[in-house]
């Protein structure tokens, strides 16, 4: 159970949002459907329908982040650079710090925007959520990649080609993609048909129609 303190601490940043909207799993032959039809140059997923793409107008519904805001900038840090980083912001030890700088997967120079927690929450998460799911898009699309990493929430709330199920207790007033629990798992050809048999009269150009007011 996530202790009072911390949820407070992340409440300050701004994205305990991303928390409650994520899914526990992944809908494997959803997501390997539509990676197929990414279009990295483009940026968009190439359908019977035409180019459709996931915006920051969905960022801001879906997951009710931030699109305006702060860019945060980074400088390039020395390995000693960061492991002071690590020692002072994560209470580690230095030895340790020096050995888990090779192999960590997180950019250390990543823990520079959270120093102050208060401050962080001005920056536009929005944005940096999108860049993030297009660039783990662009490697998953290449032939031979099977897998698709990062927060693929926003990628699987295709409603209307995925069986979700709803929550019958979602609160209008909580991000649009809390409103899905978790999606029925279907083989990726039975996707792959669906995508393929869209017509204009199945998508829903203007989906929070309802939720704009929020």
């Amino acid at each position: 159970m996530p202790a009072a303190e911390i949820k407070g601490l992340v409440t300050a940043t701004g994205l305990s949002h991303v928390i409650a909207c994520s899914l526990d799993t992944g809908n494997r032959g959803f997501i390997l459907a539509f990676v197929e039809r990414w279009h990295k140059e483009m940026s968009n997923f190439h359908l019977s329908v035409g180019e459709v793409t996931i915006t920051l107008d969905d960022v801001a519904f879906l997951l009710h982040l931030p699109i305006i805001g702060t860019f945060h900038s980074f400088d390039i840090l020395h390995v000693d650079e960061v492991v002071l980083m690590l020692v002072e912001l994560l209470k580690v030890i230095r030895d340790e710090a020096r050995a888990e700088t090779g192999a960590t997967h997180v950019h250390v120079v990543f823990l520079d925007a959270f120093r102050d927690l208060s401050q962080s929450g001005s920056y536009e998460w929005g944005v940096t959520a999108l860049v993030h799911m297009y660039d783990n898009l662009n490697y998953a699309c290449k032939s031979g990649d099977k897998q698709l990493v990062g927060y693929i929430t926003l990628l699987q709330d295709f409603s209307s080609i995925v069986e979700a199920f709803t929550d019958s207790d979602y609160d209008e007033r909580s991000p649009r993609a809390c409103h899905w629990t978790s999606t029925k798992a279907l083989p990726a050809s039975t996707y792959r048909k669906h995508l393929d048999r869209l017509t204009v009269a199945d998508v829903c150009w203007m989906p929070y129609g309802d939720h704009r007011a929020v």
